[in-house]
């Protein structure tokens, strides 16, 4: 089940006249500059369909 998001009307009105900043920090301050590593994902088995076939 997907949860309600929040509601519209709580955020401030949108200005597009307002100039977009060169920087996107000054947009998210909290963010770090580089994104974490993604995470590692499994490699397929031999009994799953799909698997990736063996080096000849």
């Amino acid at each position: 089940m997907v949860l309600p998001g929040p509601d519209p009307d709580d955020y401030p009105p949108i200005n597009p006249d307002e100039p977009v900043p060169d920087d996107p920090g000054e947009l998210s301050p909290d963010t770090p500059e580089t994104l974490p590593p993604p995470p590692v994902e499994p490699m397929p088995g031999p009994d799953d369909p799909g698997n990736v076939p063996e080096p000849a």
